[in-house]
């Protein structure tokens, strides 16, 4: 039996649940400090063996989860076999889910450190033999303190862009930047959905991640003072998760225009990507990026991208490939107090409202960035530039597996 596993048993035989109750928070600090500290313990990060394990949501239909996802299929496409380890459901516990040691060539967790924690915890924290990694995701310039210490859990933690990496400057472990890989072919096989305006716009994102963050409301406003209510030009905004925040949502609808839909329902990604490739821009005049996942898939599939200039963007995107939108910096607001403090973005609406004009009357605009996005991506973003990226040891490793 674990050590986890005895504590649970003796926990429940001596306590009753009343008391059990009320010791739960104390219990679960003293969990997190033990799988804290078994993560640290000598774990054979040096002799890495066997296949690479992507460890992730893989389920999910949030950016974290397409990330894991993402890793393993540009794995596979490069001829590495990959094992998935699905932790959609792990919790804080007493239990491991390994009994034994398990060994890896790489055991790469694309996981925020909260749900690190959880993760390591559900698995065994001592049972991993081999390298870890933790891909981490953040939006604001400082990444949390807490996060910092946490990167000790890892041997290396790696960020999807250069805003991410220096958001975790100070981290406790050595910090690497690797993108997230994409695959043009598939792109290229999308179809667009049927269209509905002369000229078409979409902005993508979820109320979980912060509208405040994302900034539809910019979206809306520029829309607006670009192109009035003329129904010749309509922008989507696919949204999903309103229904938790529904004073945002009716808000947002309030203010939007008769030439702005706003269709709250979780889709499938596909299905995204299908609306996504009908569009003539895809809008982002969001606040802060650690990545950019959507508009680089938009570029991926030859759609226009207006953006605003900063963030994680910055590391794919200029002005040669894209529609590129000055911004102030101003202190972090958000009324689901999802991020607090720091600074980010505040896009120029008035210039961004001037990009959407100039791209509806020029075509042969629409035609270049349509052009040299997709170059972009193939260029910086498929699977080999993304494997280029990844720490000798991994390489190694994948090939080895690859061999087998």
């Amino acid at each position: 039996m674990s050590v986890l596993g005895a504590a649970r048993r003796l926990w429940r035989s001596v306590l009753p649940e009343p008391l059990r109750t009320l010791a739960a928070p104390a219990l679960n600090v003293a969990l997190e400090s033990y799988v804290r500290s078994a993560a640290r313990k000598p774990h054979g990060a040096d002799a890495a063996q066997g296949p690479i394990k992507v460890v992730g949501y893989f389920a999910g239909s949030h950016g974290i989860a397409a990330s894991a996802r993402l890793a393993a299929r540009a794995f596979e496409a490069l001829g590495v076999p990959v094992e998935r380890v699905d932790v959609t459901d792990a919790k804080l516990g007493w239990n491991g889910r390994l009994t034994g040691p398990v060994a890896a060539g790489a055991w790469i967790f694309h996981l925020n450190p909260p749900e690190l924690l959880a993760a390591l915890a559900c698995l065994g924290p001592r049972q991993l033999v081999g390298p870890r990694f933790g891909y981490w995701a953040w939006e604001l310039p400082q990444a949390p303190r807490r996060w910092l210490k946490d990167a000790a859990m890892v041997d290396e933690v790696w960020a999807p862009s250069r805003y991410t990496a220096d958001a975790l400057a100070g981290a406790a472990a050595p910090v690497r930047v690797v993108p997230h890989p994409l695959f043009p072919e598939d792109y290229a096989a999308i179809a667009p959905a049927p269209r509905r305006a002369a000229f078409q716009g979409v902005a993508v994102f979820d109320f979980r991640s912060s509208a405040a963050r994302k900034n539809p409301q910019g979206a809306i406003a520029a829309w607006r003072q670009a192109f009035g209510e003329d129904p010749d030009c309509e922008l989507t905004l696919k949204t999903q998760n309103g229904e938790a925040f529904p004073e945002v949502l009716a808000g947002l609808r309030a203010s939007a225009p008769a030439n702005v839909r706003i269709v709250d329902e979780v889709w499938a990604y596909a299905d995204v990507l299908t609306l996504i490739a009908s569009a003539d821009v895809l809008v982002s005049l969001h606040r802060a990026e650690g990545f950019g996942l959507t508009p680089a898939e938009a570029m991926a599939l030859g759609v226009p991208v207006l953006a605003t200039a900063y963030s994680g963007v910055l590391d794919f995107m200029d002005q040669d490939c894209a529609l590129l939108v000055p911004y102030r910096p101003t202190p972090v607001a958000d009324p689901q107090d999802i991020y607090r403090g720091q600074t980010w973005a505040d896009p120029d609406v008035g210039a961004a409202a001037a990009a959407l004009a100039r791209l509806r009357g020029d075509p042969a605009l629409r035609r270049r960035l349509t052009k040299a996005g997709r170059e972009r991506v193939a260029r910086q973003l498929s699977p080999p530039a993304w494997f280029t990226t990844l720490p000798a040891q991994v390489r190694t490793a994948a090939m080895a597996a690859a061999r087998r």
